[in-house]
């Protein structure tokens, strides 16, 4: 992501800090300060006849969830494997579709599979970035909570951010 791509994703995570993000008591999840911004991104694609914003966000959010989820895993001294077969064991689909995502970057496969939800379900795309969105919040917080200050994990997450948008980018040529 270069730096113009990986900004709105950056702005995404952290806003899934801020405790407003959180609530539950909201009539929809589009009206949290994270669902603004994931409209916000849906409206001009819309109004652009495309998806390039919120294919960006959903490839930036889920290259997150799987840096996190590294780094969670091994602070509880688990594998990845094993972090992500817990949390397969959600009740709900949106958290299954969450984890098989993950899942899916580990094989350069977690774009085809939000693709497929994209392609057969928007509003389930959506609750799937508002998911993935919550899942980074939480697990910036958590990394907080065991000594990690929340800037030095996002400062990792943009620099990973950047140099996987560096490594996306072709090479120019003379």
């Amino acid at each position: 992501m270069s730096e113009l791509t990986h900004a709105p994703v950056m702005e995404l995570l952290r806003a899934s800090l801020d405790p407003a993000s959180h609530r539950e008591d909201v009539t929809s999840k589009l009206d949290l300060p994270t669902g603004r911004l994931i409209a916000a991104a849906a409206h001009a694609d819309a109004d652009d006849n495309g998806t390039d914003r919120l294919a960006n966000l959903a490839g930036g959010l889920a290259l997150a969830a799987l840096g996190l989820s590294a780094e969670v895993a091994s602070r509880g001294e688990k594998t990845l494997e094993e972090f992500l077969d817990g949390l397969e064991q959600a009740d709900d689909e949106v958290h299954k579709l969450m984890a098989a995502t993950i899942r899916g970057m580990l094989h350069n496969q977690g774009v085809e599979v939000m693709g497929r939800t994209l392609a057969q379900d928007q509003a389930g795309f959506l609750d799937l970035l508002l998911a993935l969105t919550s899942y980074c919040g939480t697990s910036i917080l958590a990394l907080q909570a065991i000594g990690t200050p929340a800037e030095t994990t996002l400062d990792d997450l943009e620099d990973a951010l950047r140099d996987a948008g560096d490594e996306a980018e072709p090479a120019a040529t003379s």
